[in-house]
């Protein structure tokens, strides 16, 4: 007979020696729903980044930054709070530069939609928005690199700007004009046939905001849509405004596009265009 080590060679070189490698099964390949930009101001996506300290002092500030994802034209501010009244007036300012977008994006964070049983009643962002008929999309929890092309920015502008130790923040927002102006004005893009930013969008009608232009005391909710992506979860729940929607567990890992339609007060769930829940949606009067 063969000696025991000879067996096993014999055998592992059959592949016999350990039992089938079994896969599992692969995650079904799932479309993502989001906002697609034609044209410029078709949709802004929105950030908010820090906080940042300036040398020699323990101050918190935070940049605020807009850029169309079509044309790649930036807006940015230096801010000393991401509190939701200084968002607002950034988001005035930006759209009193670029012109107001059909659709904007933000992350999940509370200076944009809001926190706890106050945010399903909606955020003054969310409502200065949809006064102007913008339609806010908000990108799913913990996914930033769906918020892409603003965070691609975000990681080239800083180490470039920061590189320098300021001390004031006029400093940096003197910095900051520069830096719009070198963007906008002075990088072409293969994808703009060549031109700039501004070039391009010389002679096109966009729709700005005028320079007297102030934010309502109250905001009303006016007739509009807010629009969430989300991945459905294991359970077959989603989460919208501190609020739980059942989907299905056939859909987990699944992203799916929830629409809350302020006009009929319905939010309305749709996976790939197609409509699969629908559940009332109340709203504050005020």
């Amino acid at each position: 007979l063969p000696g025991l080590r000879t067996i096993n060679r014999i055998i592992a070189r059959a592949g016999l020696s350990c039992p089938p490698l079994r896969l599992t099964h692969r995650i079904a390949c799932n479309e993502y729903p989001g906002p697609q930009a034609r044209d410029s101001n078709h949709v802004h996506q929105v950030d908010v980044v820090g906080p940042r300290y300036l040398k020699g002092s323990s101050t918190r500030y935070y940049f605020l930054v807009c850029k169309d994802i079509f044309d790649q034209s930036i807006y940015i501010e230096f801010v000393d709070s991401r509190k939701m009244d200084l968002v607002l007036d950034f988001l005035v300012h930006v759209w009193q530069h670029l012109g107001l977008p059909e659709q904007v994006q933000f992350d999940n964070a509370r200076e944009f939609c809001g926190f706890g049983h106050a945010a399903r009643f909606l955020s003054r962002v969310i409502r200065l928005c949809l006064r102007l008929a913008v339609e806010p999309v908000f990108i799913p929890k913990s996914k930033p690199q769906r918020n892409g092309s603003v965070e691609n920015f975000n990681g080239w502008f800083q180490p470039l700007l920061l590189s320098r130790p300021f001390r004031r923040p006029c400093d940096v927002r003197r910095e900051l004009r520069r830096l719009m102006t070198t963007v906008n004005e002075q990088h072409v893009h293969a994808k703009l046939g060549g031109r700039t930013a501004t070039v391009y969008r010389r002679g096109k009608q966009l729709r700005k905001l005028p320079a007297n232009f102030t934010i309502e005391k109250k905001l009303p909710v006016a007739i509009g849509k807010v629009t969430f992506i989300r991945l459905v979860s294991t359970q077959g729940t989603i989460r919208v405004l501190s609020q739980s929607f059942k989907v299905g567990k056939r859909l987990k890992y699944q992203y799916v596009k929830v629409t809350i339609y302020t006009k009929y007060k319905k939010l309305k769930i749709y996976h790939k265009g197609n409509l699969i829940k629908e559940y009332p949606y109340p709203l504050s009067k005020e």
